[in-house]
């Protein structure tokens, strides 16, 4: 019996460890003109939006410009039942900045630098379930397409504006109303489409 147990503790840790290691901690590069930029997701705190933080690595030999306008992340796991995926919306922020001045449309990177950013993030697929704190996403292998992406910043921007800004919280829901509405209008197949997808 003791026997027994010990097979069945070892199994457990190894499909603990596993399951950990299989969650992606990759650098991805950025779809589209990225210029030697890549992106690895570090952590999320939301649910059905919230703050995404990323790693962003230019590998170039020379300062390139980033911004997330169109770049979205897929949860890992099976898209047959993952949750949300999350697409950036509105201004960025460096980690080692504090406040709301600290907020931009895009950020320099030196040459071979490294730098870690924070991406306000909303969910764009409004028939899956929202995700949470506990899940680890991965860059899209494309950007949402340019019509598609700047009527999301557009509306984007209007709402935030009536609701006072950015960072008013009520914001956030306003914001989230419109990336829904601009994502149903008219379905784009996107990177981590599952049979959730296969009556839209």
């Amino acid at each position: 019996m003791r026997s027994s147990l010990s097979v069945v503790t070892l199994l457990l840790a190894v499909l603990a460890w596993f399951g950990t290691a299989a969650a992606d901690s990759k650098f991805r590069p950025i779809p589209g003109k990225g210029r030697g930029l890549a992106v690895k997701a570090v952590s999320y705190d939301g649910a059905t939006n919230g703050v995404l933080t990323v790693q962003v690595k230019n590998s170039s030999g020379k300062p390139q410009r980033f911004s997330a306008e169109g770049l979205y992340f897929v949860p890992d796991g099976d898209p047959d039942s993952a949750p949300q995926r999350l697409g950036a919306v509105g201004p960025l922020q460096l980690a080692a900045d504090t406040g709301a001045g600290g907020a931009k449309d895009s950020v320099e990177i030196a040459a071979g630098a490294t730098v870690t950013v924070r991406l306000d993030v909303f969910c764009i697929d409004s028939h899956r379930p929202s995700p949470s704190s506990s899940n680890t996403f991965t860059l899209g292998r494309t950007r949402l397409p340019r019509q598609l992406a700047r009527t999301i910043e557009t509306s984007a921007k209007m709402a935030a504006d009536e609701a006072g800004g950015y960072p008013a919280p009520a914001a956030k829901s306003a914001i989230q109303g419109e990336v829904w509405k601009a994502r149903d209008k008219k379905w784009i197949a996107l990177d981590g489409e599952g049979t959730q997808e296969a009556n839209k």
